[in-house]
């Protein structure tokens, strides 16, 4: 038996030996208070029947959403190995290409020395690419190789970066890539 019943059976018998002993009341208000009370029982008895049937759908709905917060989370794990994945290999094929001796884009300083590479429409040099290959590679877009040497997997990263920061796509260092790369985000101008 619940508490609520043990309740209501003990309120009605008080007032049953009440309306029996009691000077002013009668058998009949003592029968219907009686009554009252009982129905009264019944429904905090439906009431807690409802709650407890809608307590159940609560917590099979709260077991589907962590299922699915967890299956989340593990696809939200594979995606970050993916790209961790494709910016190794990424590098691995950088590393492995045969390099020219002296690429047409490089220009050579008065003592001879190639220190200047044009990427897009500007001129830099390889410390400035290398800084960029370190901030890419610092940011997550793969394990590149700080050489200052703009190669095709320095290119795919920019062109991650620029995606992700939402500027234009060019796969080139140009000024506003570059400020991003130097804030870690993007500059408020495209």
């Amino acid at each position: 038996m619940n508490h609520l019943t043990v309740a209501a059976a003990v309120v009605g018998w008080a007032l049953y030996g009440f309306s029996i002993f009691g000077p002013h009341s009668s058998k009949t208000d003592a029968q219907a208070e009686i009554t009252r009370l009982s129905q009264a029982s019944e429904t905090a008895n439906a009431g807690r029947d409802a709650l407890a049937a809608e307590l159940e759908r609560f917590k099979d709905a709260s077991q589907d959403l962590q299922h699915i917060q967890k299956q989340i989370a593990a696809a939200t794990q594979e995606l970050k190995h993916l790209e961790y994945l494709r910016g190794r290999v990424s590098g691995e094929i950088d590393t492995m290409r045969p390099r020219p001796s002296r690429p047409s884009s490089q220009t050579s300083a008065p003592d001879g020395k190639t220190d200047l590479t044009e990427v897009g429409s500007i001129l830099l040099s390889k410390e400035e690419i290398s800084n960029a290959q370190q901030a890419l590679t610092g940011l997550g877009y793969g394990p590149l190789e700080a050489d200052g040497v703009f190669g095709p997997g320095t290119r795919r990263a920019v062109e991650a970066f620029q995606q992700r920061q939402e500027l234009p796509v060019t796969g080139q260092l140009g000024t506003n890539t570059l400020r991003a790369l130097k804030n870690g985000r993007t500059s408020a101008q495209p």
